[in-house]
């Protein structure tokens, strides 16, 4: 078995017969203005998918160091993709959830420092955001004893001009996994401490997240290309990453259409394996980094209906494959998506 460090979610849990929890939550957020630019923020989530054991997803101080920097304390938002801020407010974008290629990080806050600065160039309006901290038993897995990422450094830029924007995201992160699910297969280096200790088992190993996306709004259309790559630093039970996303979007008020093509592909090196010492344990090695490789393509077709100011109904045709594992799927799945 592997660690489970990344995904949240994936078509793997999906069964054939009708759910109602897999991507069903409940949020709850307070905000409370205490004058002067200081404020205090909670958002509490409830998912389906982990029995609707309710978790804080933010918990924060915000304060207006000047009109242009702000500065939040707490427990806030990792910033991996665009839609970041909004990941658990399904009202506000065109799918039922984002598409898990690209938005599939398990670590989606984290509890430390976040600076953001307004700058605005010309007619242009630019951000720019610096966080760091630490995500502490970030993993659901009940095998897992110790999963952390310390600590987590990142920064982004965004650039705002007329119907374009773009976001700009590099993050990195020390992690350490420990769980009786990979004990085994890290036991398997033993008589090569040297290899084990660097290529097998997960301790303070450093994981690189960038990535890149565009927004384009053309009213009635909207483009959104994005494009993400994790780096897992050489580690034979994490295959790198290569994610994409791109989504159109047709508006006709109140109804919209979404054709959305997302991909995510996990590349091993096989060259690591050359560097375990003997027959035997490179053929291991090769064996372990070949099981973690795997190539996705998923098709979405969504369909959403702004019946109520504060509500939207929700259809979505999906259809995905895995070209390694010989795999495919067919999904079609319905939500109504409330704000208040």
């Amino acid at each position: 078995m592997k660690p489970t460090w990344v995904t949240r979610i994936n078509w793997n849990t999906i069964e054939n017969k009708l759910e109602y929890d897999k991507n069903s939550l409940f949020g709850l957020q307070v905000s409370s203005n205490m004058g002067e630019g200081l404020t205090v923020t909670g958002q509490l989530i409830a998912r389906g998918n982990e029995n609707y054991q309710p978790e804080f997803e933010w918990m924060y101080l915000s304060y207006n160091v000047t009109p242009t920097l702000n500065a939040k304390m707490g427990r806030i938002r990792t910033p991996f993709y665009m839609f970041s801020e909004y990941l658990e407010v399904g009202y506000t974008y065109p799918w039922i959830r984002p598409p898990v290629e690209l938005y599939a990080a398990q670590v989606t806050n984290m509890d430390g420092l976040s600076f953001l600065y307004d700058m605005p160039i010309g007619k242009m309006d630019t951000q720019y955001m610096i966080v760091i901290g630490n995500r502490d038993t970030f993993s659901n897995d009940p095998t897992a004893t110790v999963s952390d990422y310390k600590p987590l450094v990142g920064i982004n830029a965004q650039f705002e001009y007329e119907a374009y924007t773009t976001k700009l995201i590099y993050t990195q992160g020390d992690i350490s996994f420990e769980s009786t699910a990979i004990d085994g297969t890290v036991a398997l280096f033993n008589t090569d401490t040297a290899f084990r200790d660097k290529y097998v088992a997960v301790k303070d190993s450093t994981v690189v997240f960038a990535g890149a996306a565009l927004n384009m709004d053309f009213y009635p259309f909207s483009v959104l290309l994005e494009f993400s790559s994790i780096d897992f630093d050489d580690l034979i039970l994490a295959a790198d990453e290569t994610r994409t996303l791109a989504s159109v979007t047709y508006n006709f008020e109140p109804c919209a259409v979404t054709y959305s093509l997302s991909g995510n592909q996990k590349e091993s090196d096989s060259a690591l394996a050359n560097k375990a010492t003997g027959a035997v344990l490179q053929g291991t090695a090769a064996a372990i980094l070949t099981s973690t490789d795997r190539d996705v393509m998923t098709h979405t077709l969504g369909y959403r209906h702004d019946f109520h100011d504060s509500a939207a109904f929700k259809v979505e045709l999906i259809s995905t494959e895995d070209s390694d594992l010989k795999t495919e799927a067919t999904l079609v799945r319905f939500a109504v998506d409330m704000i208040f």
